[in-house]
């Protein structure tokens, strides 16, 4: 700002030299007089100084344009770095709101797969600066952050004070809808099904009028798996349907895979069997991703075993091992083939009960309330038959726990 002008001469006769050094780190706004004696010792004329205003709200524009359309198209590859470069914009330095403006900016694009949380942690130490409606994207943004440091009695609690404040405010729909898009999917994991799909309905309704494809096919999908966990399986059928219709008409082959895993899911569920198989195999073949390939390995071993068809569960098994290899980070599939190769392939009852009680504390870690209700029946009739009738009831509790925890 100074232009190598020492404070002390830039500030004689107009303000003390820490009203400046303060003016200079944003940490306080100079009334115009003082600004324009300022701008004139530095022999910058005085009308970019009136214009100085509609510089703050261009750049503005420019940013939540390219945040606008990353969020809303999908199309975020690069995004963040083309934010990142406003870092540097002379305007930016000179405005403390914009500075606001531009952080929340890179905090969201931090937030998507793979970010880093760099932004978020900043935008903490200013949170006492923050308007209501740059506090409202934040108390979102650090909601979902303790979720994913496991914090989550926290997280709901920002989450619920979020959802009351959020009908009151300002914001623009469009970022409205995509906050109770995160909000639906955040209840979705708290278990809380009725306000994750109310919340995705809301983004749903803003995403069809405007035809914003991929993010139609996204909230469809949450939808879907809201009702399948109230067990409300024509609804949930009636959404996934929808999607695959919308993805029928696009390039966006990428989401069969999930879409047909739980559809599969659903009629497992309703006693087609048969129809199951037949969309898991599907989910399978679609699928490319190492992960998602398990999870319909994983299905395809369950519907099998509803056969009790050993040579599938088998076959199966054995090419979830290979697909898996010895890569990290699929802990949770080391679970699930463990099990099923003590009941199957090597037949062994104590590994087996073994392998059950260590995968209910597992999935109980990470709150998967499926596979604990799941694996916590397993191992109640396994205590049963072996005579340990005791340890039998306290699972047996435990899943009737976990029933009314999701109802």
């Amino acid at each position: 700002m100074r232009r190598n002008m020492k404070q002390s001469v830039l500030a004689r006769g107009i303000c003390s030299i820490s009203y400046l050094s303060k003016i200079e780190n944003n940490q306080t706004s100079a009334s115009e007089e003082v600004l324009e004696m300022i701008f004139k010792r530095l022999g910058i004329e005085v009308p970019l100084y009136y214009d100085f205003s509609e510089q703050v709200e261009k750049v503005r524009a420019e940013i939540e344009e390219i945040l606008r359309d990353a969020i809303l198209t999908r199309k975020d590859k690069g995004k963040l770095q083309e934010v990142e470069k406003y870092l540097s914009n002379p305007v930016v330095n000179q405005s403390k709101e914009l500075y606001i403006s531009l952080l929340l900016a890179l905090a969201r694009f931090d937030i998507m797969p793979g970010g880093q949380n760099r932004y978020i942690t900043e935008i903490g130490w200013i949170e006492e600066q923050l308007n209501r409606e740059a506090g409202l994207r934040y108390t979102l943004m650090k909601s979902l952050k303790l979720f994913n440091e496991n914090e989550k009695e926290k997280s709901l609690e920002l989450l619920e004070e979020l959802n009351e404040q959020l009908p009151h405010s300002s914001l623009p729909i469009w970022e409205i809808a995509d906050m109770r898009y995160i909000m639906g999917g955040m209840y979705y994991k708290f278990t809380d099904y009725l306000q994750a799909i109310e919340n995705v309905k809301f983004a749903l309704d803003y995403f069809q009028e405007h035809f914003f494809l991929e993010r139609i096919v996204e909230c469809h999908i949450i939808i879907g798996l809201a009702f399948k966990r109230r067990r409300r399986f024509t609804e949930a059928l009636a959404h996934y349907h929808r999607a695959v219709k919308v993805i029928s008409a696009t390039t966006m082959k990428d989401y069969y895979g999930m879409l047909y895993n739980n559809m599969g899911e659903i009629y497992s569920s309703l006693g087609d069997q048969e129809k199951a198989l037949e969309y898991f195999m599907q989910s399978f073949d679609y699928k490319v991703e190492v992960k998602s390939k398990l999870y319909s390995v994983v299905s395809l071993i369950e519907g099998y075993t509803n056969y009790n068809n050993v040579e599938e569960i088998l076959n199966w098994l054995s090419k979830g091992y290979e697909i898996k290899g010895d890569r990290t980070g699929l802990e949770e599939f080391d679970h699930h083939f463990e099990i099923y190769k003590n009941c199957y392939q090597v037949p062994d009852k104590l590994e087996l009960i073994k392998s059950l009680k260590e995968a209910v504390h597992y999935f109980e870690k990470y709150n998967d309330y499926v596979y604990m209700q799941k694996y916590s029946l397993w191992l109640a009739r396994e205590l049963r038959s072996n005579g340990k009738y005791k340890l039998a009831t306290e699972y047996y509790e435990k899943v009737i726990d976990i029933m009314s925890h999701i109802d």
